[in-house]
């Protein structure tokens, strides 16, 4: 068959998800929850699995309710998608058309680009400066009138950064005519969001997921936030049963049992993180401050660093261009980063030592 250029033209997004049995390793790559959902979750899986129903389509109604509670939105307001990927996916489907463009800061969520140039659209990529700071003026300096979309992070992945809400409302305010998505994947773990402003403007769209705080990735559940209109656009784009009915069971137990998963943030941002940052200070690490649940290293040898890791059974992910001096390491119960303290810190005695024996010679 032959597919369409565009799509000939592009490369697919592989991330390296094979080979990571979690009994061999450590899973410090991909900015999962280190501990499993709780034992509610797991209980309503399986007892929906035990009542025999699955041959039955889902309904939504209750986890709907349950999302308007948590999000302070009205379900009409929110969409739910199969992970957050397809939410990134339908808003730019809705918005964009072949020729259009879609404005960025990179690096970023490798899906953010990748869904506008499946349609066709051009994505125009702002670079980060230096310190990995939002780089507003360059953004809007990128705006034309070819803009159809804008996309934000925050906190971004993988850079850790968020964009201040004075920056974020002076995109809305300034393109009202732009549609501004806003992923906020990691909002738990940052605490900040703007889903109160889905009041104020009508060209706002936010995504999240469950796959991060929630603990529920390998079941593939998000979901979007916008006002009532453009959300009745999108159930146009969304497939009506496109989410599977265990996500939709485990998310309203999630919902439902928030001690577990609220405790486990608390303990990575107000404790295990402090700690792996103490670490890396003492140890003349250098690294880039983040408001989410991970954060990026720069080790002499970033190639070293990765495989003395591993070899140690602890997984971290290698960036790409134009971050591929560092490495990114999730960041997860304090017990989680002992262990990886410990072997981070024989890779550094390591180095130092054959250092000092180069320097003996």
């Amino acid at each position: 068959m032959k597919v369409r250029p565009i799509i000939a033209a592009m490369s697919a997004y592989k991330p390296p998800l094979e080979a990571r049995n979690q009994p061999d390793y450590l899973l410090l790559d991909f900015n999962e929850s280190t501990v499993p959902p709780s034992a509610e979750v797991l209980a309503a899986i399986k007892g929906f699995l035990d009542s025999g129903r699955v041959q039955v389509y889902p309904s939504y109604a209750g986890l709907l309710e349950r999302l308007s509670a948590y999000t302070g939105r009205a379900p009409e307001e929110i969409l739910l998608t199969n992970g957050s990927d397809q939410a990134i996916e339908v808003i730019a489907r809705a918005l964009l058309e072949p020729g259009d463009e879609m404005v960025t800061a990179v690096p970023t969520f490798p899906m953010i680009p990748h869904v506008p140039e499946t349609i066709g659209a051009r994505v125009v990529r702002v670079p980060y400066g230096e310190e990995l700071a939002y780089p507003l003026e360059a953004v809007m300096g990128a705006v034309t009138p070819r803009t159809r979309m804008i996309a934000v992070t925050s906190p971004n992945n993988p850079t850790g950064t968020s964009i201040a809400p004075a920056q974020l409302r002076t995109l809305l305010k300034t393109f009202p005519q732009v549609g501004v998505m806003v992923d906020e994947a990691y909002h738990e773990f940052s605490g900040v969001t703007c889903a109160t402003w889905i009041d104020e403007f009508d060209n706002l769209a936010i995504t999240r997921t469950f796959s991060k705080a929630f603990a529920m990735a390998g079941l593939r559940l998000g979901y979007a936030l916008s006002n009532a209109a453009f959300i009745g656009e999108l159930h146009k784009v969304r497939g009506p049963y496109d989410v599977n009915i265990l996500a939709v069971k485990g998310a309203e137990a999630v919902l439902d049992h928030q001690a577990g998963w609220r405790a486990y943030v608390d303990e990575v941002m107000q404790r295990a993180k402090p700690r792996v940052e103490r670490f890396f200070q003492e140890r003349g690490v250098r690294f880039h401050p983040s408001d989410a649940n991970f954060m990026l290293v720069e080790p002499a040898s970033v190639a070293a660093a990765v495989d003395f890791l591993k070899a140690r059974g602890i997984l971290v992910r290698l960036m790409r261009p134009p971050i591929e001096h560092l490495f990114r390491v999730s960041i997860g119960r304090e017990a989680d980063m002992a262990r990886f303290m410990t072997a981070y810190g024989e890779f550094l005695d390591q180095g130092a030592a054959a250092r000092q024996a180069g320097d003996a010679r």
